[in-house]
C-alpha cells in the first residue's frame, strides 16, 4: 500500500493481483513523507535477478493490505477525497485458483499425500488430488477483494487495473498519477507449478461458491467464469 504526498496518490494493495510488482515499481517514485508499506516473505519478494526492488518508507500503523475504509479512517478528509486512488481487481475464479497455492506453499493440509500403494507402482493423479483439495478450500473460509475499492457496495477509488490487462492499465495509472510508467517486476512467480486455466480447477459448486462471493466484481467489471 502507498500514499505518496509527493505525487498525490493512494494505491491500495488487493490479494493476488500482481500489488506487489507494481508497489515495487511505484515505491522507487516515493520520498520523504511518502508512505510504502513493508513486504514479508522476503525470499518471493526479489526481481528475475535476485535483487530486492521495492522501498519502504514511514509506514507506521499501516499495512500491506489495509482495506479502503481502514485507510480513509486513518487519512485527514481532504487527502482522501482529493489524492488519486486506486487498486487492482482480477477474474474472481482465476484469483480463487492462485489464492489456493499461495496458501498451500505453507499449509501441508492442502497438499495431497500419496498413498501405500503408489509407493507399490499405482499410477498418481496428482492433478486429480489438486482438485479435490482446491474444492475443499472453495468451501472454507478466504476472503474476496471487496474491502480494498468497496465501502458501502459502491466503488470508492478512481480507478482499478484490471490484472487481465495489467500493463496498459498500469501505464494510465502511472499517466494520471505524473510518473513514467516503469516495466513492472515479476514478483511472487513461479507458486504454481503446472500452468493450467484456472477453469480445470472447478466443479459446479466449487465455481457457483467463488460467484457468490464476488458479486461486486461481477457487477462491477463485468467478469465471467469462462473456459479456453
Amino acid at each position: 500500500m502507498i500514499i505518496s504526498h509527493t505525487h498525490k496518490f493512494i494505491f491500495i494493495k488487493s490479494w493476488k493481483t500482481a500489488g506487489t510488482s507494481i508497489e515495487a515499481a511505484l515505491s522507487e517514485y516515493c520520498s520523504g513523507e511518502d508512505i510504502v508499506t513493508p513486504l514479508g516473505d522476503y525470499d518471493f519478494n526479489r526481481s528475475g535477478n535476485g535483487e530486492w526492488v521495492h522501498k519502504s518508507l514511514n509506514a507506521g500503523d499501516f499495512k500491506q493490505h489495509d482495506y479502503a475504509q481502514t485507510i480513509k479512517d486513518k487519512l485527514a478528509p481532504e487527502i482522501w477525497q482529493t489524492y488519486f486512488k486506486f487498486s487492482i481487481a482480477r477474474n474472481p475464479w482465476d484469483r480463487a485458483v492462485s489464492f489456493f497455492f499461495w496458501e498451500k506453499r505453507r499449509d501441508p493440509s492442502l497438499t495431497p499425500k500419496k498413498r501405500f500403494y503408489h509407493h507399490l507402482g499405482v499410477p498418481y493423479d496428482d492433478f486429480r488430488q489438486i482438485k479435490k483439495q482446491f474444492s475443499k478450500y472453495i468451501k472454507g473460509e478466504w476472503l474476496n477483494n471487496d474491502g480494498f475499492y468497496v465501502i458501502d457496495d459502491a466503488l470508492c477509488v478512481d480507478f482499478v487495473i484490471r490484472y487481465e490487462h495489467l500493463s496498459e492499465d498500469f501505464q494510465e495509472a502511472c499517466r494520471r498519477i505524473g510518473v513514467p510508467a516503469k516495466e513492472l517486476p515479476r514478483l511472487k512467480a513461479g507458486i504454481r507449478k503446472q500452468q493450467r486455466h484456472y477453469s480445470e480447477y472447478f466443479d459446479e459448486e466449487s465455481m457457483r461458491i467463488v460467484a457468490a462471493r464476488h458479486q461486486n466484481d461481477i457487477k462491477l467489471f463485468g467478469y465471467q467464469f469462462e473456459r479456453p
